[in-house]
């Protein structure tokens, strides 16, 4: 079995990430801001992180806005499979939402075969579940999808420990 690690660091970002993708279409459902504070309980965060968070989910905050700090090749890719999944979570991408991947791609200096790939492997994990309300479970077992993709393995293949 292979251990993957997803930093703390890299993990704020993408929730930052999704934050952002959540308020592209110009309101936060509470169902997202719930799932995303659930989320960033399960992750070992630490607590500037947590509140950064936090702030976030309270401000109507764009893809521009924020600091993407130092993310390597791979936490790029992660975070856009992320943010496509958000995007397409109601199985309708918003025109905003989209305005804000190709924002996202473009801070993160992805190319556009780069994005036909993430975007792809995004559409390939599991929706949510019909009536779901609570997704803290969902974006937890989404970030534990993901790396699985960007590898081409099976997701048994993989033990994800957050730090």
């Amino acid at each position: 079995m292979k251990r993957l690690t997803v930093s703390g660091r890299a993990c704020g970002e993408t929730l930052a990430i999704l934050i952002a993708m959540a308020w592209a279409d110009g309101k936060l459902e509470p169902a997202e801001k719930d799932g995303i504070l659930g989320a960033s309980k399960v992750f070992n965060l630490t607590r500037e992180t947590r509140e950064k968070i936090e702030s976030l989910v309270e401000a109507k905050v764009s893809i521009a806005e924020l600091d993407l700090g130092e993310l390597s090749a791979r936490e790029k890719a992660f975070a856009f499979v992320a943010a496509s999944w958000m995007a397409g979570v109601d199985e309708e991408v918003h025109p905003k939402e989209a305005e804000a991947l190709q924002e996202l791609a473009r801070r993160l200096g992805l190319t556009q075969a780069q994005v036909d790939e993430l975007s792809g492997l995004s559409e390939k994990l599991e929706p949510l579940p019909e009536g779901t309300q609570n997704w803290s479970e969902h974006i937890t077992a989404l970030f534990k999808a993901i790396p699985a993709r960007l590898e081409e393995e099976p997701e048994t293949d993989f033990e994800v420990v957050f730090e």
